[in-house]
């Protein structure tokens, strides 16, 4: 499973994978009575899909780190089991530091809570001082444009509102590592733009950012370095340019917007 290394041999070492496997029992949703029959049965003889097969790969410190891919290729269960959420079937997969998921327009947001109660809420479960919280709230708020809305309960904002909160809350809170999955495809391309400034900045900073979008262009313009993710393999790694430019040629990359 996903373990935070508070003792790092490399310190230049921010994430580190090794042969990590997820997979998943085909079917087990299907319906209640499957489900229950599934769990009587061995594990092995159950038909398995692979969503990532021994993957490895290493983000050092401050990197800014893409991972491209078309749909299916394992990208969300990647950063999934990266940021804790899921565990791997084989591999070991270590973090160094505070790790910063954002991984769905609103996830973690309670839609009957105002934007300001979810960032308090996001924030203390990420073990922020109810200080730390409210002296970031003002800054949250107006990275996102909804000051008037704060106040206002999730439920009754746009998408794009929630992808703007979302964002906002998750770089103004400090952490080591940041995770950014698809998080920007319904925001204007006003807001993308801020959102490339504000995440070249965090690299600045020295922080380290893994990010994910079916927008090469945006991939190319927020990453330095990263890797192509093919049918739950890793394809290529290196510079973005040369992941990018190997994307392209396989046809890959979706046409731009």
């Amino acid at each position: 499973m996903s373990e935070s290394n508070g003792g790092n041999p490399r310190t230049d070492l921010a994430v580190r994978c090794e042969g990590v496997g997820k997979s998943y029992g085909l079917g087990e949703e299907l319906s209640l009575q499957h489900t229950l029959n599934a769990l009587v049965r061995r594990r092995e003889e159950q038909d398995r899909f692979w969503a990532l097969s021994d993957v490895s790969f290493e983000v050092r410190r401050g990197e800014s780190f893409g991972i491209v891919g078309t749909n299916g290729s394992g990208k969300s269960t990647l950063t999934q089991v990266m940021s804790g959420i899921a565990m791997q079937d084989t591999g070991k997969i270590e973090v160094w530091g505070r790790l910063i998921p954002l991984l769905e327009v609103g996830a973690g947001f309670h839609p009957e809570l105002t934007g300001r109660e979810n960032v308090a809420l996001l924030g203390t479960i990420l073990g922020l001082s109810a200080v730390t919280i409210r002296s970031e709230m003002d800054r949250i708020s107006e990275f996102a444009g909804i000051e008037r809305h704060l106040d206002t309960p999730v439920k009754r904002y746009s998408f794009g509102m929630q992808a703007r909160l979302s964002f906002a809350t998750a770089i103004c809170f400090q952490a080591d590592t940041y995770v950014f999955d698809e998080i920007l495809s319904v925001v204007d391309d006003s807001f993308r733009d801020q959102c490339a400034e504000a995440l070249a900045r965090l690299n600045r900073e020295g922080r380290t950012v893994i990010f994910m979008s079916h927008d090469l262009d945006l991939v190319k313009s927020v990453c330095s370095t990263g890797m192509w993710l093919d049918d739950g393999r890793v394809r290529l790694r290196g510079s973005i340019d040369e992941v990018a430019a190997g994307y392209e040629r396989a046809g890959e990359a979706p046409a731009p917007r």
